[in-house]
């Protein structure tokens, strides 16, 4: 039987592409080599949003050419989509895959708890740093019909949580004349037997409409968790970005989220260092991430993306003071994450356990609906079972939870 590896590089779209592309592969008599070094084939996802993506996944590609000789190497993804011909340079790759707009679906999701349904693609959007509108192609929908479909199996392989997830999530339907809009996707997911957790992945500011504010405060199943990237807090770099928002409207969104939804946890995204972004500027940026008290702020170094407009523009920050700028911010996001998990010390909750902490066999590990993580002292039988708790006390990023009862 031949074995194959797979590497993901990038976000929960491209976890969801691999999962498809690796049932494809299995129902053809491969096996999974999982956890192993050793494979006779490798099949790497490729991500491209960022520098930093593009050098990774070229490293991964020529460690399995180097460590495997003979083995058939693989590769598709977002890189491929406009750098085929410097990927094409790298002597041992088998194989270059461009990749359709929605693969088969899938009908599980490997040594997931949570599991990734991707119901949109491509983004209209053009931001001037963001290179994911050139390689994802135009925002395009999922029918509901087939979201359902794969929903229910998910299910039925007895995933309790499922991650709605797209390129630009809030986007879904609007491509379409049907009317159909990603409140109607919740509320016919909401509808499957046996799925007690729905969870957005990112979404724009401009997306997050009244409707869904109001929906997820009344549903019993949608997670009080929203990440809705900032990039920057500054409104001429905000403009210069093709960012569709001002500072003032983020924050006041933000307001209006936490007022209506009690609990909800808000994350986000950060670019620090655009081109002229001064000092006043990044300054702005700090302000508006401890005014909306984020409880985890993703921060990324700006890195020129061929093709993009930003990569024509002058003013480019030196490295040291992108450095700098990155480890300011990361310590005012700490401060927002323990400012906000302070509020839940002593409160109760539901965790979905995923599995044995990392590096702390005498612990499980899992997340509530509003995206804190719990460790619990180990029991045998409970992954990926719902259980009542009490949050004790804040450890690190997360809570030492005390069980109340099962579920």
């Amino acid at each position: 039987m031949k074995r194959i590896k797979f590497f993901t590089l990038g976000c929960k779209a491209n976890q969801y592409d691999t999962q498809s592309i690796r049932e494809r592969f299995l129902s053809r008599g491969f096996k999974d080599s999982g956890n192993s070094p050793q494979a006779d084939y490798f099949l790497i996802n490729t991500c491209t949003v960022t520098s930093g993506a593009d050098q990774k996944s070229r490293n991964i590609i020529r460690r399995c050419i180097q460590d495997n000789p003979g083995a058939v190497v693989i590769v598709t993804g977002c890189m491929v989509e406009k750098d085929w011909k410097a990927l094409a340079d790298i002597r041992g790759i088998s194989l270059i895959v461009k990749k359709g707009f929605f693969p088969e679906g899938i009908s599980g999701f490997s040594r997931h708890t949570r599991a990734f349904l991707k119901i949109q693609d491509g983004c209209d959007n053009f931001c001037s740093y963001c290179k994911v509108a050139l390689v994802r192609g135009k925002r395009r929908s999922k029918d509901i019909h087939e979201i359902l479909k794969e929903a229910k199996q998910l299910v039925g392989c007895g995933f309790k949580e499922i991650v709605l997830t797209g390129i630009c999530l809030g986007a879904y339907g609007k491509d379409s004349s049907s009317r159909v809009g990603l409140v109607d996707v919740i509320k016919a997911l909401e509808t499957i037997e046996g799925l007690s957790r729905i969870r957005l992945s990112s979404i724009e500011a401009g997306d997050v409409s009244a409707e869904l504010i109001e929906h997820m405060s009344e549903s019993k199943k949608l997670c009080r968790h929203l990440h809705i990237p900032i990039q920057s807090g500054d409104n001429d770099i905000l403009k210069r970005m093709n960012r569709k928002y001002t500072s003032q409207k983020y924050a006041s969104l933000i307001s209006g989220i936490k007022r209506d939804i009690p609990g909800v946890a808000i994350t986000t995204d950060c670019l620090v260092g655009f081109p002229g972004e001064a000092e006043e500027d990044f300054n702005n940026t700090v302000k508006l991430v401890k005014r909306i008290v984020s409880l985890k702020t993703h921060i990324f170094p700006y890195s020129i993306r061929p093709g993009t407009k930003a990569a024509d523009f002058d003013g480019m920050v030196d490295a040291k003071t992108v450095r700098s700028r990155c480890i300011s911010l990361e310590k005012v996001s700490i401060e927002c994450r323990d400012r906000f998990m302070r509020g839940f010390v002593g409160k109760k909750a539901l965790v979905l356990v995923e599995g044995v902490s990392r590096g702390e066999p005498e612990y499980l590990e899992g997340l509530t609906d509003n995206y804190l993580k719990v460790k619990l002292l180990f029991k045998p039988g409970l992954r990926n079972s719902i259980v009542r708790v009490k949050l004790k006390n804040i450890s690190g990023d997360g809570f030492i939870g005390e069980y109340i009862d099962n579920l």
